[in-house]
């Protein structure tokens, strides 16, 4: 499973839903192909009907629109129909998208932000930790084959 990058509105922290009228709106003064369409999974799912698959699919679900491992493409999109909503895109680690390739931290989510940071760097030790134990291991074995 790939990353999960949100299409958010929030104002002093507080959350703005997205609603599906507004979001039709947009995709128009956008010209965008995308089209909002009913779906059994979320609210309702933004996509291109020229294009097939589920690859490039929006959701709007509890007044939020994501999408998992989007494409280059639907990122810029998605930031192109967030500025449209007075939005921005955000993905797993808090981090929201100037450009598809540029990204910050909004003081909406700066705590938020800091506590993925964390919990990343608790991940690599963690990681770190068993490995440096085998290689220990290892070390030992070889001295004490050597001495025998």
């Amino acid at each position: 499973m790939g990353p999960h990058i949100t299409i958010v509105r929030t104002q002093g922290g507080m959350p703005r839903p997205i609603g599906a009228t507004e979001v039709e709106s947009a995709l128009r003064r956008l010209h965008s192909p995308y089209v909002l369409a009913p779906d059994a999974r979320a609210d309702a799912r933004v996509h291109d009907p020229t294009h097939g698959g589920e690859g490039n699919v929006l959701f709007l679900q509890v007044g939020e629109l994501w999408a998992s491992n989007p494409s280059l493409q639907l990122l810029g999109m998605m930031i192109e129909l967030a500025r449209e909503l007075d939005a921005r895109v955000r993905n797993d680690d808090f981090e929201t998208y100037r450009t598809v390739f540029e990204t910050y931290v909004h003081p909406d989510d700066a705590a938020q932000a800091a506590l993925a940071r964390a919990g990343r760097r608790r991940q690599v030790v963690g990681a770190a930790v068993p490995f440096g134990v085998g290689v220990l291991l290892g070390v030992m074995a070889l001295l004490l084959r050597r001495q025998g």
